[in-house]
């Protein structure tokens, strides 16, 4: 009898001691996902942390009045740092703090890292409780990481936009400007269009697209609007209307929007946000491709109007 009590006591030893050996006083969770996306979109999209619940993997009603949680955890997103921010974990009442951070790849590409340290305890029965724990907090994370990396992929979740990069397909164009006291009205842009198809068609040269706008406000006093027309061939400078020459087959950014002035606005911060993210050089004025015909179409909430960019 005393030789199993031997027995017995030194395996409870050697299962105390492999405890201590193989799970560590803090135990780091650590979870990671490569995301085809721009580092500086994502974390800026992801700092505001009303875009979670667009990508959160339960979209339940309930968890959208209540916020993000999943798996009996409930996240909230803290302090913002370098790259990278704070997000605590709550479940039973205990809290966790954890870090969530951005790494570049390269400019179309980030390595999202989520950390998290978990104190062991010092009872062997608390360790090896909490070692599980953690093993489904990590699978938890994954679920997470891999829901945020498909939604954050989408350049048009980032910005708004389906933003293209094309080649440029005209080469040539006849343009004009002319400055105003205030914004230029729908009727004052197509004065000028008119005035360079009258001219267009003089000459017998062929519209080759949809005109082109683009407006430079130097300041609150002067707004500068600059139309043209492409077309078929080059033509002369000749009195206010000037030749103007694109590199046909160069890098453009191309998208679309619908709405006003404010929507095709807000679309051209969006496509400068892009531009400023994946370190794209202007090469050129960006200018609006009227699609609609203003003039005919009254109603600017159903205006379509091709946002350009020039780049390399």
């Amino acid at each position: 009898m005393k030789k199993w009590i031997v027995v017995f006591l030194i395996l409870l030893v050697l299962s105390l001691s492999s405890v201590y050996i193989f799970i560590p006083a803090n135990i780091v969770v650590t979870k990671s996902i490569i995301v085809n996306a721009n580092q500086a979109g994502t974390h800026r999209f992801l700092t505001n942390e009303s875009n979670w619940q667009k990508w959160w993997p339960d979209a339940s009603g309930d968890n959208r009045m209540t916020g993000l949680k999943l798996d009996g955890y409930r996240f909230n997103k803290n302090k913002s740092l370098f790259n990278s921010f704070e997000v605590t974990i709550e479940r039973n009442g205990g809290v966790l703090v954890s870090l969530l951070q951005f790494l570049s790849i390269d400019i179309k590409n980030t390595e999202i890292k989520w950390f998290v340290s978990i104190n062991s305890g010092v009872n062997p029965l608390t360790r090896i409780q909490r070692f599980f724990a953690a093993k489904k907090l990590g699978n938890t994370l994954s679920v997470i990481l891999a829901s945020m990396a498909k939604y954050v992929s989408s350049v048009e979740h980032i910005y708004g936009l389906d933003i293209r990069e094309e080649r440029v397909k005209i080469e040539f164009m006849t343009a004009t400007k002319k400055i105003f006291s205030s914004y230029p009205a729908t009727e004052n842009v197509y004065e000028l269009i008119d005035q360079l198809r009258t001219y267009i068609s003089k000459a017998q040269v062929k519209e080759e697209d949809y005109p082109m706008l683009h407006i430079n406000i130097p300041d609150n006093s002067r707004y500068e609007a600059q139309v043209a027309i492409p077309i078929s061939k080059q033509m002369p400078d000749s009195g206010i209307f000037s030749s103007k020459r694109m590199l046909k087959k160069g890098n453009i950014l191309a998208t679309e929007v619908t709405g006003g002035r404010y929507t095709i606005e807000e679309g051209m911060k969006q496509v400068d946000l892009y531009i400023s993210d994946h370190q794209y050089n202007n090469i050129a004025i960006p200018f609006q491709s009227l699609i609609t015909d203003r003039r005919k179409e009254t109603d600017t909430t159903k205006w379509i109007t091709k946002i350009y960019y020039p780049v390399r």
